[in-house]
């Protein structure tokens, strides 16, 4: 290989590198933390004419810690806050449901979950419609 066949391969894997750190930071944290040993997630479901919303943590480790959910709603029809949190434990395998909530599901909706256990801190962010 020449110097500028060198210098061209490593500019390319460079490049490369640059893009899926970049495709990865884009994704992650916005409907679930996907990384690391605590990670979160926020589910939702359709069920008539509601949304369930069902915040999540998985952990590698058994781990116990506490958490934030916020569901804010803003709107020319009203507005809606919901805060809710508590204390979690966790084990390898077993995903961790930090409760049920329930919302009119004719509108948007910003759900937040905030997941600390010792050191370690994640954030989920997930923007939620229903029929409109």
């Amino acid at each position: 290989m020449t110097k500028l066949d060198k210098r061209t391969a490593a500019a390319s894997a460079a490049f490369l590198a640059v893009i899926v750190a970049s495709a990865t930071a884009a994704t992650a944290g916005k409907d679930g933390s996907n990384s690391g040993p605590l990670r979160c997630e926020i589910r939702d479901t359709l069920q008539g004419d509601a949304i369930l919303l069902e915040p999540m943590v998985y952990a590698d480790e058994s781990i116990n810690g506490t958490y934030k959910v916020s569901v804010s709603r803003g709107g020319r029809s009203g507005s809606a806050n919901i805060r809710q949190e508590g204390a979690f434990d966790a084990r390898p395998g077993n995903p961790v449901s930090l409760g049920q909530m329930s919302v009119e599901g004719n509108g948007a909706y910003e759900v937040e979950l905030k997941v600390t256990a010792g050191a370690a801190s994640v954030s989920c962010v997930k923007q939620v419609s229903g029929a409109t």
